[in-house]
């Protein structure tokens, strides 16, 4: 990890070049600047000085000193800040939020469960059912849809086979009469199989008289009417091989009460007659089965268990909830106990930026005064190599530059961070088991309080159930 450097540019020699030293000093001693007497600097020395004032100035704003504050600043206060008070409290007032919200919830559901547990109990004492109901999945009834389909398709495609040519119309009147009776013998059988038959077990006369007086009337009418078919089947082929129209009109006569020509029937005929009746019976059958046959038993069973799959959904769905709060908050704790893992981290390096800082500083002054005096004294041998009258007194002195040598008093705001490897080392120790232990005891009260909640959660349910 790197942190804020506190570092020193040093002085680009080249930088000196456009002030062309050598020249300025031979152009200076040509006219005696300075004069023997003069006890100011040339013009040339001090654009010499002024160039490497300047670069003091300059660099001492670019030394990162403004940021290496603001991260002391801001690391100290996570070093030893507790946030982690405001973070179980904040929780704290979610978790119980939540948990009451659900248990409204949940109380509601409650109710619901037990208002349609209880008439599912009481409707099967008055209805006098010992067994649970017998309820089909979804693809069982798809099943039974898919029989149904298949018997009215193929009895009608069946039928229609045996009749063309045995009827006027052709291939369309065939199939017209032939869908009519697959109606009646499949859809009509399946309907009365699933919503008359079962009413024959009704405790409840009145419905069982009902659908008995449906049977009486169905039962024959569909005996009736595939016998019917099937001798005009027999009749009529017989008729339109003699292309004899009267008696096609007098088979159609005939086949209106069967009962007295089953002689004539063909092979076909008892064929269309025994598919007929045997898809009934079968449809009767699938009606009845399609789901719990008792009438009303399926749906009060289906609205009990679809409350209680309700109620046990959403009490799952609490129990999901607060743990995922639970855990949300912990990671919270542990996102937050990282950042001020990492503040301590960088409060290291950030001091040892300091202490690079500080002892580099008189070096790096020195250097610059020294490369400020070697640029003064290059000028004035070159001024003095040229010059008629004796050189300036001066040129003997070394120059004093504006610099501050100490960096205790150059950077006084930074003089609190620089301290010595040991007691940085025993504040890093101390922040750090400071952090570590907060951010412990934060992890054992949410799990406290969760676990609080959790056992009044149960204490809940318990009393709901009750």
């Amino acid at each position: 990890m790197s942190g804020i450097q506190f570092h020193f540019k040093p002085f680009n020699d080249s930088i000196m070049d456009k002030l062309d030293i050598d020249s300025r000093a031979k152009d200076d001693a040509g006219f005696e600047i300075p004069t023997q007497t003069s006890l100011k600097l040339s013009p040339a020395e001090v654009a010499i000085t002024r160039e490497i004032e300047s670069f003091y100035s300059a660099n001492l704003q670019t030394t990162n000193r403004a940021g290496l504050e603001d991260k002391l600043q801001s690391n100290e206060s996570l070093r030893k800040a507790d946030g982690h008070s405001g973070q179980i409290s904040s929780l704290e007032i979610d978790l119980n939020a939540l948990y009451l919200k659900n248990k409204a919830i949940l109380t509601d559901l409650y109710s619901k469960y037990k208002k349609d547990s209880n008439f599912l109990s009481f409707f099967q004492k008055e209805n006098k059912l010992y067994e649970p109901a017998t309820l089909k999945s979804s693809s069982s009834k798809t099943i039974a849809i898919i029989i149904v389909t298949a018997m009215f398709l193929f009895e009608s495609s069946v039928n229609t086979g045996f009749l063309t040519g045995s009827i006027s119309g052709g291939i369309l009147g065939a199939l017209s009469l032939a869908g009519v009776v697959s109606f009646i013998n499949i859809v009509a059988s399946f309907l009365l199989g699933r919503f008359v038959i079962p009413n024959l077990l009704h405790v409840k006369k009145s419905r069982v008289n009902f659908s008995r007086l449906v049977l009486l009337f169905y039962t024959p009418l569909v005996i009736y009417i595939n016998c019917a078919l099937g001798v005009f089947r027999s009749l009529s082929q017989a008729a339109t091989e003699t292309f004899n129209s009267e008696k096609l009109a007098e088979a159609a006569l005939q086949a209106a009460w069967p009962f007295n020509d089953f002689g004539t029937n063909s092979v076909e005929s008892n064929a269309l007659i025994i598919i007929g009746l045997l898809f009934a019976v079968i449809a009767i059958l699938d009606g009845f089965y399609f789901d719990e046959p008792y009438p009303s038993y399926g749906n009060v069973t289906k609205k009990a268990n679809e409350s209680e799959a309700i109620f046990n959904a959403a009490k799952e769905k609490t129990f999901d909830l607060l743990y995922a709060k639970q855990k949300a908050g912990n990671d919270q704790l542990t996102d937050y106990k990282d950042k001020r893992a990492k503040a301590n981290l960088d409060w290291a390096f950030t001091i040892d930026s300091v202490q690079a800082g500080f002892s580099a500083y008189p070096s790096w002054v020195n250097s610059l005064r020294k490369k400020g005096n070697s640029f003064l004294n290059s000028y004035r041998a070159e001024n003095k190599r040229y010059r008629n009258t004796p050189e300036p007194a001066y040129f003997a002195d070394e120059f004093e530059f504006d610099f501050v040598d100490d960096p205790n008093i150059q950077f006084r705001s930074l003089v609190s961070a620089n301290i010595e490897d040991s007691e940085k080392e025993k504040n890093f120790n101390t922040a750090d088991n400071i952090i570590t232990s907060e951010y412990n005891d934060a992890i054992k009260k949410v799990n406290e309080i969760y676990s609080e909640i959790n056992a009044n959660f149960d204490r809940f349910l318990q009393e709901l159930s009750r």
